[in-house]
């Protein structure tokens, strides 16, 4: 089942404007759990959720989630006989934020759950991963080079080219590991 192009700009418009709402109360869930985790400051922790809010692919992804949701919701309308535009009225008045439907109920656990997976330990030992790899990588690569390049000797005269050359190497090596263990983390995550 397919909407009209005047519906489909309706419904991104509604889905924008409203997953706002429903992310914005998630994060405060969100920010109840990392209080309780962390036991750092309120300040520090609001600091946090303003960068994770200020993302655009977070905001766009709360849009889609909704977006699916409704279109969900007014095809299941429209099998029972409403028209496109009185299943979208219908499912606007319910999933609206304020609203006090079980629909927008659902969207609210739905929110809520997102950000409960969530757990920030996991971010920080991706960037951890990352550093590792990244000092691990030069470290052994400029090794490599240097020791590759003459060592003290030649350092001077043409070695440094190989110890450059082999640190940028390491750093790649490192970036690949790097995204290797995101992968993994990622992996076991679902």
């Amino acid at each position: 089942m397919t909407f009209s192009q005047e519906i489909k700009d309706k419904m991104v418009q509604f889905a924008k404007e409203q997953s706002q709402y429903y992310l914005d109360e998630a994060e405060m869930t969100y920010l109840e759990k990392l209080r309780w985790k962390t036991g750092q400051t309120r300040s520090k922790i609001a600091a946090k959720l303003e960068k994770f809010k200020g993302r655009s692919e977070t905001a766009l992804e709360a849009q889609n989630d909704l977006l699916l949701y409704m279109s969900d919701y007014m095809k299941d309308l429209m099998e029972k006989g409403l028209s496109e535009e009185e299943a979208f009225e219908r499912a606007k008045e319910e999933l609206e934020y304020r609203s006090e439907s079980e629909r927008s109920a659902d969207l609210h656990e739905r929110f809520a759950r997102y950000y409960e997976m969530r757990d920030p330990a996991e971010y920080e030992a991706i960037g951890l991963f990352y550093a590792g790899f990244l000092f691990f990588g030069v470290s052994i690569g400029a090794l490599i080079g240097y020791l590759g390049g003459g060592g003290r000797e030649m350092f001077l005269t043409d070695g440094w080219i190989d110890t450059a050359i082999g640190a940028a190497v390491g750093a790649v090596i490192g970036l690949g590991a790097g995204l290797i263990s995101n992968a993994v983390i990622v992996l076991k995550k679902k």
